[in-house]
Formats: C-alpha cells, sequence, structure tokens
C-alpha cells in the first residue's frame, strides 16, 4: 500500500493495513464474507474525497464493488451523514473498531447524494474522487470481457495499471500497461513455440523469438534444480528497446478445458468464442462460464454468458459462430461436427449479478479470501451446476 504523503492508497484486496494513507482500517479486511467485506471499503472510500488510487486483486473484484455500491447507495450515504456504521451481516467481531474510524460527514454525503450512483452515469468515479489517477487490478486473459464495464466507471482518463505477470513459481514479467509486459526476472526465462513439440531440442531464447507468435515461457528459479513449462501461452508482440526483453499479453493457459471423446477444446479457444460473441449486435458479454452441455444427445460444450446491455438484432446467428471459431481453433471439431458426434455450442444467458453472486457465495461456502475467488473457465461440480441452472433467464 502507498503512503499518504505520497499517494492516497485504497485497497480491496487481501488485509488492509492501519498504516498512514490507506482509506480503510485495518480491521476491514479482517471481513471474510464476500459482500460485506466490499460494501465496508466501499462505505470508507466513498467517504473520503482525497482518495488517488484504487487496487484489487481482478478486474471483477472491482465490478463486483461498484454493483455492491449502486445497490446499497443509501444506506451507505445515510451511513457516512450520520457517522455510523451501518447494520452489514458478518462484520460483528470488528464493528467496534471500524466505528472508531468513522466519522459523521453530512457534507460529504450531500456531495455524493447531488452525484448520484455509480451506474447512473458514465465516468461516475472521477466525479466522486477528483484526484483519482489509477486502478491497479489483473484485467487479461479470461477477465478481459470485464474491463468496458470498469472503464465505463472510471472514464478514459484514468490508468489501469497491471499487478504483473507471475506464478505460483516465480515472477516473470512488469507491466507496461493493463495488458501489456515485458520479462523482468531474476530467474532464467526460456520458452517453447507452441506449434512446436515440448522437447529440450526446441528451447528457444529471448532472441530466437518472433513477433506475433505464441510461446509458453520455461523456468529456472533461481535455486537451478528445476527447469519447467508454466502452463500459460504468452503472444509476443515486440521487444523493450532497453532490456531486449520480450515484449507480450497474456494469451491464455495452454491446459485442457474439455475433452470429448471427438474432440478436445483447450481454454485459450473457449476465451477466443467468447471474443468473437461479444459484439454489439450479438451480445456483450460482462463475464462467462462454460459447462459440458448433456441435456441433449450429442454433448457439447455450452456458453453461459452475462451480459450488459440488451441482446443485440444477430444474437440468432451466436451459435453457429461460436461453432465457427472452434473449428478455426481446432480441425478435429470439424470433424466431429460432420460426423454427428457434435453439435453446435449452445449459448445461455444468466441474469445480471450472478457470477458476483457466485464469488460470494462459493467464498462464504469455503471461507476463502474474498480477492481469490474467481470464476472458473468451466464449472463442473454438481452443486454449482444445480445453481447455475437457476440463474438462466434464455437461451440463444
Amino acid at each position: 500500500m502507498v503512503n499518504r504523503d505520497r499517494q492516497q492508497s485504497y485497497g480491496i484486496y487481501g488485509a488492509i493495513s492501519v498504516v498512514p494513507g490507506n482509506v480503510a482500517p485495518w480491521a476491514a479486511g479482517l471481513i471474510t464474507y464476500h459482500r460485506s467485506f466490499l460494501l465496508v471499503h466501499a462505505l470508507f472510500a466513498l467517504a473520503d474525497p482525497t482518495l488517488t488510487r484504487i487496487s484489487a486483486t481482478f478486474v471483477t473484484l472491482f465490478t463486483d464493488w461498484i454493483c455492491y455500491m449502486q445497490e446499497e447507495w443509501d444506506m451507505l450515504l445515510s451511513s457516512i451523514r450520520d457517522g455510523v456504521i451501518p447494520d452489514v451481516d458478518h462484520i460483528g467481531h470488528v464493528r467496534d473498531y471500524l466505528q472508531i474510524n468513522m466519522r459523521a460527514d453530512p457534507q460529504r454525503a450531500n456531495e455524493l447524494t447531488s452525484i448520484g450512483p455509480p451506474l447512473s452515469f458514465p465516468e461516475w468515479a472521477p466525479r466522486v474522487w477528483t484526484n483519482l489517477n489509477t486502478l491497479v487490478c489483473i484485467c487479461g486473459g479470461t477477465f478481459a470481457t470485464a474491463l468496458p464495464l470498469a472503464r465505463s466507471v472510471i472514464g478514459p482518463d484514468i490508468v489501469i495499471q497491471s499487478l504483473g505477470y507471475g506464478s505460483t513459481e516465480c515472477i516473470l514479467g512488469k507491466p507496461l500497461d493493463a495488458t501489456t509486459f515485458v520479462v523482468d526476472t531474476k530467474d532464467v526465462a526460456e520458452y517453447l513455440d507452441i506449434a512446436d513439440i515440448q522437447t529440450d531440442q526446441n528451447i528457444l531464447q529471448a532472441w530466437d523469438l518472433q513477433p506475433g507468435k505464441l510461446y509458453q515461457p520455461v523456468v529456472t528459479t533461481r535455486d537451478g534444480l528445476w527447469r519447467y513449462i508454466i502452463d500459460d501461452i504468452l503472444h509476443v508482440i515486440g521487444f523493450d528497446p532497453r532490456s531486449g526483453q520480450p515484449v507480450f499479453r497474456y494469451y491464455g493457459r495452454s491446459s485442457l478445458a474439455i475433452q470429448f471423446p471427438h474432440a478436445v477444446i483447450k481454454e485459450v479457444d473457449l476465451v477466443k468464442v467468447v471474443q468473437a460473441l461479444s459484439q454489439e449486435d450479438i451480445v456483450q458479454v460482462h463475464e462467462f462460464t462454460t459447462v459440458v452441455d448433456r441435456r441433449e444427445l450429442p454433448e457439447t460444450v455450452g456458453f453461459v454468458l452475462e451480459v450488459t446491455g440488451d441482446i443485440g438484432p444477430n444474437a440468432n446467428i451466436a451459435r453457429q459462430k461460436a461453432l465457427d471459431v472452434l473449428v478455426t481453433t481446432n480441425g478435429e471439431h470439424q470433424g466431429a461436427f460432420d460426423a454427428g458426434l457434435l453439435r453446435p455450442p449452445t449459448i445461455r444467458i444468466v441474469k445480471y449479478g450472478t457470477f458476483a453472486g457466485y464469488r460470494r457465495w462459493r467464498g462464504e461456502r469455503l471461507n476463502v479470501s474474498v480477492g481469490q475467488m474467481k470464476v472458473p473457465v468451466v464449472m463442473a461440480d454438481t452443486d454449482t451446476l444445480n445453481w447455475l441452472a437457476e440463474q438462466i433467464v434464455r437461451e440463444l
């Protein structure tokens, strides 16, 4: 977190410190329930007009925060006006510590009342926090679909900065902008062309890479005991003129997502389909997941989309478009479809807020960190599928 005398900082991930410069008190970080955690942080953020920086693990956490703020706008403003922590579930163990840091501010409440809630007009955030300059979050890969909503809230002038690119094993790259990185690591980074067989003989060095091609990183950590492939695909777009290191965008995971008897679908293939569907004349996808759809035989991949705005006039071509993209990514799909072993993908729409609800439901059920809850690219367990089926409002 950043010190107040340099830059005001607000964190909606992990534990919140009480060091000078933070908006929410440290006790707010001890709230484990998703909705309560975000609402308490929203309260303290709204109360402070000097905020300049918002940090979240994933952009979807930021959009959840905005949506909960929209839902409870009157309650939050009333709390700011009266200086009383609101009646939010699951905060009893920290309420006293939160209350110590809460002050009545009728003037700020009136300012916010005159502005209105988050989704009432574009570029809302700069009106609420006139010094806001940065949103820090992960917004590449499967999270990219939530980026338009975030951008509409913060406007075009607020910088979106990534946390960086890394894995459990190592930190590989530092951000150049929201979705672009340059390799910068103390470990040894090598690469494999995804079109090549994964053998030692095919390992490439940074100077062997070609802009426009896809590679998997091969990392040897500082201990030097292991050389292993990271299960990500990077799209190399050039080289840093200062260091000569590759500049890249995260493309997706290379691991298997869905395996049918006659077709294999990877995560990157599923992301390509969603990107192709997310158009104004079809649907504007906010978030998505997929399932193995066995409601009819033969089985197929089912896309479950949460969308913003209205369904477009060409939504009737969505299933064919999804099939066309899958065929392009892998020739097996066309053969399986021609042989009657695979039917076109299905596309179902869930009500808005479904995936925020999933993060809340799943996080509270498993009692895991709020900032680490993600919607899986493929949902498979029975309880989750039953819950998801209840959220469907339309099928294309």
